[in-house]
This record gives structure tokens, C-alpha cells and sequence, in this order.
């Protein structure tokens, strides 16, 4: 399959849902762990992020982008927030957390929410929390991390 196609199937594959709205519980938890200007990955109907970015925006305040090639400068937010589509195959659980890390400045917080806890050279773990917002539904994992200060910019090189 070409490279021109797969994000368009991808795309088809993770269409928004009605149902993949965050609760207010949910909202008020990332609200509260955001400090300074922060990006809002896979954004969808929320409220939090100074600049907000999904798949296929739903309100005229998200822009389109792809999560695995976000449309920002490197090291350009205090923090990120992320809440991927679920079902991504393994291989393509890495590429949008990276994008979310290069996207945060050193010292500044990432919030991932999936059913998989990312890991980065880059970063360390402050906080896991299980985030299920009903009795017998799905669960996820919000890792909060923070991003190592003094890590070298990508494309930087030791000389």
C-alpha cells in the first residue's frame, strides 16, 4: 500500500464518534494537570488547549492535522494532551507520542490518555491513573509525563 493511502484509511478507520466524547470528569482531571500554553492532539469536542488539533475537526476552534505529523514547531508547548484512537495496530502507537513529545518543551508535562502506557528516552513518568467512566466499560490509562530539561531538539547534533 502506498504511503499517500494509509493515512486516508486510517483516517476512515477512526472516524469521530458521539460516544468518544470525554466526560466532565475527565475534562476537569486534565484541566487541572495543564500548566502554560498547551496543545490539544486528537482534540475532538474539547474545551481544553490553546491550540487544538484532530483528524477531522468538529468546531471551527480545531484545526485539521495528523497526529503523526503535527503541524507545530519543536519544543513550542508547556503541555501536551493526547487521547489517540484506541484501536491503533502496535507499530502505529509510536509516531503520534513521539510528535507529542517533540511538540513539548524540556520541563514541560505530557497527558496521554490510551489503553497503552508510551515510553520515551525522553521523558519521565510522573503519574498513572485506570480512567473508566462507567461500570463494566472500557478502561484507559492517562500517563502524565514530563519531558527530561536539557534533551536535545530533534535534528540537533553533538559536535
Amino acid at each position: 500500500m502506498s504511503d499517500s493511502a494509509e493515512p486516508s484509511r486510517l483516517l476512515e478507520k477512526h472516524r469521530f464518534e458521539d460516544c468518544w466524547r470525554w466526560p466532565e470528569s475527565f475534562e476537569r482531571f486534565i484541566r487541572e494537570h495543564v500548566d502554560g500554553r498547551t496543545l490539544n492532539v486528537c482534540a475532538g469536542e474539547s474545551d481544553v488547549g490553546d491550540v487544538k488539533l484532530d483528524a477531522e475537526p468538529r468546531r471551527d476552534d480545531v484545526q485539521e492535522a495528523d497526529m503523526r505529523d503535527l503541524p507545530v514547531g519543536d519544543a513550542s508547548f508547556d503541555t501536551v494532551v493526547s487521547d489517540p484512537p484506541w484501536k491503533l495496530g502496535y507499530y502505529q502507537r509510536f509516531k503520534p507520542f513521539f510528535e507529542c513529545v517533540r511538540a513539548c518543551k524540556p520541563g514541560g508535562r505530557i497527558i496521554y490518555n490510551a489503553t497503552w502506557v508510551p515510553e520515551s528516552d525522553d521523558t519521565s513518568l510522573e503519574m498513572l491513573r485506570v480512567r473508566q467512566d462507567e461500570e463494566f466499560s472500557n478502561a484507559s490509562v492517562i500517563a502524565v509525563f514530563r519531558k527530561q530539561p536539557g534533551q536535545q531538539q530533534l535534528g540537533e547534533v553533538d559536535r
